[in-house]
């Protein structure tokens, strides 16, 4: 295997993150180093307050850090003097929490996936991409054709997954996709989203409170929470 199969997909070099300004500021993430490669997956884990779902915010570019950087493919990609450029955006996507909040309730699923999908891309083989993200994800292509009102929450989540996975995106981050699920379905969806992964070599950050979700991980990271 060359190095270059098997160099990281995702770096992040001694990162942190502060809240408020000033005499306000406090840490909410303690520095926190990671390599992920092409199909490993690892579970976030700690307490709540530790600074999972702010290391995954910036692992998306959603926010930026107060120290360290991320790199995507050996890039910069979040840096505390910016984020990545809107052309690079496709390449880190993300699976919600809650996905029946995160789609347009008055749009088919098929609709707002495409129209992501198209944003991130600007492809015009749209439906050809949604189709086998669909079927990665092992989603009735007729559910693209409801709303989310009219599906469940394990087919919701099942959607949310295809609408990441089909602008070919290098990195996933997951930020407990699986805690509004009943114990079945999040086997099941999580499963799924590890398989994906692992099938299309999508480095996977995946935070989770589920230690039978952590278990089937790659290896896990635990984040203790900052000193005060």
């Amino acid at each position: 295997m060359t190095a270059e199969l098997t160099a990281p997909t995702l770096t992040i070099e001694r990162l942190t993150a502060v809240h408020g300004r000033g005499a306000q500021a406090r840490s909410v993430l303690a520095p926190t180093s990671l390599e992920v490669r092409p199909g490993e997956s690892v579970a976030v884990v700690g307490r709540s307050g530790a600074g999972k779902s702010t290391l995954a915010d910036i692992t998306l570019g959603l926010r930026t850090p107060a120290g360290g950087r991320v790199l995507v493919g050996g890039n910069e990609w979040c840096t505390p003097s910016g984020r990545p450029p809107r052309s690079q955006r496709r390449l880190v996507q993300g699976v919600p929490q809650d996905p029946l909040a995160a789609f347009v309730p008055r749009w088919t699923l098929g609709r707002s996936i495409e129209q992501a999908v198209r944003r991130l891309t600007g492809d015009d083989d749209i439906k050809s991409r949604v189709h086998r993200a669909a079927e990665l994800a092992r989603l009735d292509l007729e559910l693209l054709g409801r709303r989310p009102s009219e599906v469940s929450g394990g087919q919701a989540q099942r959607a949310a997954i295809v609408r990441a996975v089909a602008p070919g995106p290098a990195v996933l981050v997951a930020d407990e996709p699986t805690s509004a699920l009943d114990a079945d379905t999040a086997s099941a969806v999580s499963a799924a989203l590890l398989t994906i992964t692992r099938e299309l070599g999508i480095a996977l950050l995946l935070v989770t409170h589920d230690p039978e979700v952590a278990e089937r991980c790659t290896r896990t990271l635990t984040i203790t929470a900052p000193a005060p």
